[in-house]
């Protein structure tokens, strides 16, 4: 099969960050797969004239930039200002000629069916514009939450998906219980790479902070509860917390008001993380409790239970293999204790339990399970000829 992935974010995006969000771990695995005779990486169309290509490859209509993947500029054709929402809008319905055009090219030389996979809900009518022989949707969170991303538009992609998706994939069932879809639906869990996170060396310049050190691994942004964050260092003053990651623009002011033993330290691209992971004694995800976190699978919770790390949580993974290694606590008081509880009943072999509980949850995995929906898909669409 052919696939085309107009996804959140893309190609060039998903370098910078390590490939290490959803799309980019699912697109990367399944070009391996020899299933998949190609995948198209449609860019990113939503900043009017930018674009997060390199200068060196901004003329290309099509890149050629891993095997059997290529990355399809989507053009914006108008000078419109790149923060009007309307404008952005007005461009993609006008450059969807041309990145047919464009798509036609690049999936060219390659067989078998055209697959349309859409991880973006503004980008579902960009989806159902182009020729295909499935139309998938990966609902990843509830993008409703995000205010950023208009509503209004939003909406209007999730309602299209549930009309007419082939095939919608979900990380958690919430989303499809208000998506509704009218085709084929199955949650598909967020999953890990554990061979990375176990065998890490811990990164040197950690091992002079003060034990315990409990670590935040991820972008800094408003899901953060700084408030309980802030409580929970005060009642643990001996232990260290550490923030590693970009820190958005929503808890910047918030953050100076942190307790000392909160570290704010050097943000690192995702792939040079789990050395940071590993010179930690406890992972945490203090998040807090709205719709957009209620429909969360959170990655850091794989990445630190395959590092081998105690975990608490305010929110918990709607995977059950998950379950019983991720101590949920809510409130200041009892994710302190859970984290004092946590720490001193770690050791050797509750750090074994940890990885083998993801040991299964791996990009791999989820790799096999989308193609077998996939083809089963396929098969119903074509009255079950392969």
């Amino acid at each position: 099969m052919r696939l085309v992935v107009l996804g959140h974010n893309d190609w060039w995006v998903w370098e910078r960050q390590g490939f290490s969000m959803r799309n980019a771990a699912l697109v990367c695995e399944l070009s391996r797969r020899a299933q998949v005779d190609g995948l198209a990486v449609v860019d990113d169309p939503r900043f009017g004239r930018r674009t997060h290509r390199p200068r060196a490859r901004r003329a290309e209509a099509v890149s050629a930039v891993a095997d059997k993947v290529r990355a399809v500029r989507y053009a914006a054709p108008l000078p419109l200002p790149a923060k009007a929402r309307a404008g952005r809008r007005l461009n993609e319905r006008l450059a969807r000629p041309a990145l047919a055009r464009r798509l036609r090219d690049a999936l060219a030389g390659w067989a078998g069916p055209t697959v349309v996979w859409v991880a973006d809900p503004r980008l579902m009518a960009a989806g159902l514009a182009l020729p295909r022989d499935l139309l998938v949707f990966d609902a990843i969170d509830d993008w409703r939450a995000h205010a950023w991303a208009g509503r209004a538009t939003v909406e209007e992609g999730y309602r299209l998906a549930g009309l007419h998706a082939d095939v919608v994939f979900a990380v958690h069932p919430s989303l499809l219980e208000w998506i509704a879809p009218r085709g084929r639906a199955e949650v598909l869990p967020n999953a890990v790479d554990p061979a990375r996170w176990g065998g890490a060396e811990p990164a040197p310049e950690l091992a002079s902070l003060p034990r315990p050190l409990a670590a935040y691994a991820g972008t800094i942004q408003g899901r953060l509860d700084v408030a309980l964050l802030g409580a929970v260092a005060a009642a643990l003053p001996d232990a260290t917390f550490a923030l590693v990651g970009r820190v958005g623009r929503a808890v910047e002011g918030a953050l100076d008001a942190l307790p000392r033993n909160v570290r704010l330290l050097t943000a690192v691209r995702h792939d040079a993380l789990p050395p940071v992971v590993a010179a930690c004694d406890a992972g945490i995800v203090p998040h807090v409790h709205d719709a957009l976190t209620a429909s969360m699978d959170p990655l850091k919770l794989y990445e630190y239970l395959a590092a081998g790390l105690p975990v608490v949580s305010t929110v918990a993974s709607p995977n059950p293999a998950l379950g019983g290694e991720v101590r949920v606590a809510c409130g200041a008081a009892s994710f302190a204790a859970a984290l004092r509880e946590e720490l001193a009943a770690d050791g050797p072999e509750r750090r074994a339990a940890r990885r083998r509980s993801v040991a299964g949850e791996t990009w791999a995995a989820r790799a096999d399970r989308v193609l077998t929906v996939l083809d089963e898909a396929l098969r119903a669409r074509s009255g079950g000829r392969p």
